[in-house]
This record gives structure tokens, sequence and C-alpha cells, in this order.
């Protein structure tokens, strides 16, 4: 990418030759063409008479004109609608004049598209047929699980190459306005299957999906109290990395999807998330605050929590009511609802939250509880260090105390209005008789937040981070441009296929999103350039003459 980014096509629909460019340059600049061609290079036999490129590119002009992902739109497109220069371009032999030379052409297509999805498919699975129980299991590939773990990252190799050739559009000061703010969630991907039958006994034909269900991971059966859940539909999970900007501020640059993995719904979601992060931190994206939902929160720390705060990312989350209060201990000091406190904390604080939920006090008064833990919260004495270690002091040590505590006897004066302990600890645990505590990173990991929860800054940051993502969730299920909720309009089954269209789908939501920033940055430097002159009379129109 170079400092002036890459000019975008005008959105005249049809494939024009500046499109046609334009989607070859952006799965040039992904670099997985030539990846693909050495995976599926032979030896003997005929070479194949269609690149993976033109396939490749066909699809991203469908998504780049709103038109369904079909094999035979890709056909029609390279056979019937490319002028010469654009054939020449993406190396297609000849056109399609009759419907038998269709017919061919479009054999030459699937047989290339599968030839793609095969070099990365981690799925042993058979698709399009509904069979029973032992027809699946007898026609499944055999496949260890090394293989299918080499398989996916290959997949999700190619999807996130495709998705920062998008990104690559932007110019340097473009990409220079984002700060690490990162939202991330997983969204259903409707399958173009129906789900499998109790009452036929037979899978679905696509079987690489699962039961899309929206309360807790995405999977459970029942609730908390046995009532089984609505099943919303047949689908894979996608797992989205969203740029955002930090709370209050103006756009500087548009909101992009840069990362993507996709999985069965609630099939180990922190691990998804994690992989997903990875690879936006292996690409060179840099790290800041990470806002995630209920969802994720409940993941393994060592899956998710910890892996994230590896990358450099800053959580910011929210709890179910079953993991208020306090959520861990160590050295006296404890952890309520993602920040350490002083064993003191009096017992209204730590319930908070919870009293507010349970509508047991009013909006303002728990805004005075949040405001009154910060008296207790500790203190921030060195790190966290490489290996992810703090040490933290108790917040009535110091040269000046935010505490009074009978322990801390240099604390006791000056007698003013600061907060004051007024049930020490009958044994003082370390927090109260040192100068401070080390805290390991696994310790509360999967509660820790850098930002006090409930408080102002709090809010902001995870609504703008929450909101971010949702909103790029709901664009690319636009059903005037990417539809991604209409599984009838990308057809071919299977997990490689269904990530492959996603992420062609996300790359032409990200070009929109920058062509409609660029417009209007342009027309807001437009309007300051016509900007009308307020001054209507100046005192030089008054000079006498002579």
């Amino acid at each position: 990418m170079n400092a002036a980014g890459l000019t975008l096509p005008p959105a005249v629909g049809g494939a024009s030759d500046e499109m046609v460019t334009f989607a070859a340059e952006l799965i040039d600049r992904s670099g997985k063409a030539p990846v693909i061609e050495a995976a599926l290079a032979h030896r003997t036999g005929r070479p194949r008479p269609l690149p993976a490129r033109a396939v490749l590119t066909a699809l991203l002009c469908l998504a780049l004109d709103d038109r369904p992902l079909f094999l035979t739109e890709v056909t029609r497109l390279l056979f019937c609608q490319l002028p010469p220069a654009g054939r020449r371009l993406l190396g297609v032999p000849d056109t399609a004049g009759t419907e038998r030379a269709f017919l061919a052409a479009y054999r030459r297509v699937r047989y290339c598209f599968h030839a793609i999805v095969s070099v990365a498919d981690p799925s042993p699975l058979p698709k399009n047929r509904r069979l029973t129980a032992g027809e699946l299991k007898a026609r499944t590939k055999p496949m260890t699980p090394d293989q299918a773990t080499a398989a996916r990252d290959r997949l999700e190799a190619l999807v996130n190459a495709l998705l920062e050739a998008s990104i690559s559009v932007l110019t340097t000061a473009e990409r220079a306005a984002f700060d690490g703010c990162t939202g991330l969630d997983a969204t259903p991907v409707p399958l173009f299957s129906r789900g499998p039958s109790k009452r036929t006994g037979l899978c679905a034909s696509d079987p690489d999906g699962g039961w899309y269900v929206r309360e807790g991971d995405h999977r459970e059966r029942e609730d908390d109290k046995g009532k089984p859940l609505r099943k919303i539909c047949w689908a894979l999970e996608a797992t989205i990395a969203a740029t955002a900007r930090p709370p209050g501020a103006p756009p500087a640059t548009p909101d992009l999807a840069i990362g993507m993995a996709m999985a069965r719904p609630g099939e180990d979601p922190g691990g998804t998330g994690a992989r997903v992060l990875a690879s936006v931190a292996a690409r060179g994206h840099q790290a800041g605050w990470l806002g995630y939902d209920r969802a994720y929160t409940q993941a393994l720390p060592g899956r998710f929590h910890l892996p994230a705060r590896a990358l450099g990312y800053s959580p910011v989350m929210d709890y179910r009511a079953d993991q208020l209060g306090i959520q861990a201990n160590t050295g006296g000091a404890i952890l309520v609802e993602g920040t350490w406190y002083c064993p003191a904390l009096p017992e209204p604080l730590i319930t908070a939250t919870t009293g507010l939920r349970d509508h047991a006090i009013t909006r303002d008064l728990y805004d005075q509880q949040i405001t009154a833990r910060a008296a207790y919260q500790l203190k921030r004495k060195d790190g966290p260090d490489t290996d992810g270690y703090q040490r933290l002091s108790c917040p009535a040590t110091g040269r000046h105390p935010g505490l009074t505590c009978p322990l801390r006897q240099a604390s006791l004066t000056p007698r003013d209005g600061r907060a004051k302990v007024l049930q020490p600890p009958p044994e003082p645990p370390r927090i109260c008789r040192q100068t401070a505590i080390t805290i390991a990173p696994d310790t509360g990991a999967r509660y820790r937040q850098d930002l006090p929860h409930g408080t102002p800054a709090w809010h902001a940051r995870y609504a703008t981070l929450r909101n971010t993502i949702e909103g790029l969730n709901g664009l690319i299920k636009d059903t005037a441009h990417e539809a991604l909720a209409a599984p009838a309009r990308r057809r071919v089954r299977g997990i490689a296929a269904c990530s492959l269209f996603t992420a062609l789908l996300l790359m032409a939501a990200n070009i929109r999103k920058i062509r409609a920033w660029r417009a209007l940055t342009a027309s807001d430097q437009a309007g300051i350039t016509r900007r009308a002159r307020r001054r209507r009379a100046s005192l030089s129109d008054y000079l006498p003459d002579g």
C-alpha cells in the first residue's frame, strides 16, 4: 500500500473496466491467488484452463455490485459480460456465445471454485445430501485433528488476507487515525440448508452448521430454568473484529472489518475470538481497547482473556447477573466487577450493580455508590510488567492517601472529608500489612478490566465499541447490499465456501464504507472552501473620495 491508498471505481453498476481492474488489484494485494495455484499444481494432467485469480476477481465484482454470489453469475460475468481487456487481464481464454458453450464454461468455473475451497476446507463431512447417521459416517472423509487444524488455519489466513486487501485501500493518513479501539462479536450466517430432522433421522444437507440461538453462547438448548430455547436458524457463526473510534471523538477514519473467522454456533467462542485478534495483530494493526459482549466474558480465561491481554488489548466487558459482586481475591484484595478494591469495601457498594438490576435502588443512588467505590480502589504502584504481573498498593498509603484507615496511622491526619474505613479486617491480610502486593495475570483473568465497571468512562467506552460492531453486523445484512443473512444469495454449501463468501461480502462492505467516508469528507471540505463570507461591509467602503 502506498501513501495515496487506492482510488475507488465509480459505483455505476456492471462489470466496467475500472471495476474489474480494481477487483483484480485487491485480489493481487491479498497475495493468495499464487498460493492457491501452487497448492493445486500437478506435474501431470491437462492444465486448468481457468485461473483461480479470475474466479476470485469475478466473485468480488459480484459482491461489489450487490449481486448474488452464484457460480452461474460468475460464468456469465467472465465469459459473457467482460470486455476484451478484462478477459486478457484475468486470463479468460474465450467467450461463451451459445448455451452449450455457457454450460462448458460453467463446468470450468465450478471446478475451479471447488478446487479453491478444497485447499483450505477443514470439514470432512459430505455436502448436498440428507443422509442417515450411518450414511453420514460412512461418507465422511478421513481427517486427523492436526489436518483439520491446519486446513482451518489456511482458511482463516485466506479470508483475513482478503480483508486486509480491502483495508489497503485506505491512505496512510486514514490508517494512522485508528488508535486500536476494536469491537469483537459473533453473528449468525444462515446456511442454504435445512437443519437435521428428528422425525426422519436425516442430517442437514450442510452438516457443517449448527442451530443458532440468541441466549448464552448461542448453542444452549435450555435456559437456566430448564425451558427449551427457540432455535433461530441453521447457521455458521462469523466472529468479526471491527475498528472503532474513541467515545465522543469526531470520526477520523471509517470503521472497517479487520478480522474474521467462522465456526459452528457456540463452538469455542473464546478460542475463535483469540485467533481473530491474533490475525489482526500479526498484520500490524494496533491493539487498544477491546469491547465484547457477555458471551466472551464467560469464555475460559486461557482461551480468550489471557491471549487478548498478551496481544496488548484492554478488555471492556459487562457481566451476567451471577457474575456481579466479588469475583476473585488475592492477598486480601477483592476483585469487584473487574477492579481490585480494599477488603473493607462496604457491602452496599459491592452489591450496587445487583441492586440496580433488581430495581432495589435508583439510578441516582447507583451512580453515587459507583463513585464512592473509587476511594477504596487499589492504587497502581508498578506494572504490569512483560509477564503481566502488577503491583498494587492500599488506598490508605502514600503521601496523599484517598482513604483513612485505623490500620494505617499516617492516613488518619488530617481529618477531612475523605472516606473512612469503619470496620477494618480483624485479621489484617497482606494488602493491609505490606506496602503493596503482586497480582498474577491469571488471578481473576476472566473478569478483570482497566475501567471500573459502571463509571461514566466505562459506559462511554463500552457503548461505543458495542454499537460499532453491532452496526457493522447490521450493515452487512442489509438486503439492499451484501445481504449476509440471505442464504439464497450464496448457495454453495460448506464452511470453506461460506467463509470465502462472507469474506468477500465484508470486503464489499468495507469498500462501501470507505466510499461513503471519502464522499462525506470531500463534501465537508468543499463546504468549508465554498463557505460564504460573513462580513457584509468594511470600513474601507466608507473612505471619502480624495
